[in-house]
């Protein structure tokens, strides 16, 4: 199951992120096919890549969790509050690797990293004032 409620608020601000001198661009372990319907079917506008061999993940650190992570009271409680503001959970295509966390990073114009996110389960994000504090002038 993939619930993409952080991605959703992500592009809910995108406006005061571009604000803020921030573009963003997300990265995904889905094939092409896979992620332009459902973008289109959830009205989202941010750019993705698709990184299906996870060389970015990889990249960033981002780890693999375990199964039991999934029923885990903080991660079972994260996947109810996406449902309760409306974000569905859906099934994974194949190919793409469920126990594969996520995470969020700024980086600035010199591709230096300045704000590091990797997420500790499948339902840990940053909250988008913690990415705006970040990015803030003067951080």
């Amino acid at each position: 199951m993939v619930c993409n409620a952080h991605l959703g608020e992500v592009d809910a601000a995108r406006d005061k992120l571009a604000a803020a001198g921030c573009s963003v661009l997300v990265v995904t372990q889905s094939k092409p096919g896979a992620v332009a319907p459902y973008l289109n079917r959830m009205g989202w506008h941010v750019p993705v890549v698709c990184d299906p061999d996870r060389a970015g993940y990889a990249a960033f650190g981002l780890e693999r969790t375990r199964w039991t992570s999934f029923v885990k009271p903080r991660v079972l409680a994260g996947y109810l509050r996406a449902a309760l503001r409306g974000y569905g959970v859906r099934k994974p295509v194949p190919g793409e690797d469920v126990l594969q966390l996520g995470g969020d990073f700024v980086l600035d114009r010199q591709r230096e990293v300045v704000f590091a996110y990797p997420s500790a389960d499948p339902t840990d994000r940053p909250t988008v004032a913690a990415i705006l504090e970040a990015i803030r002038p003067g951080s």
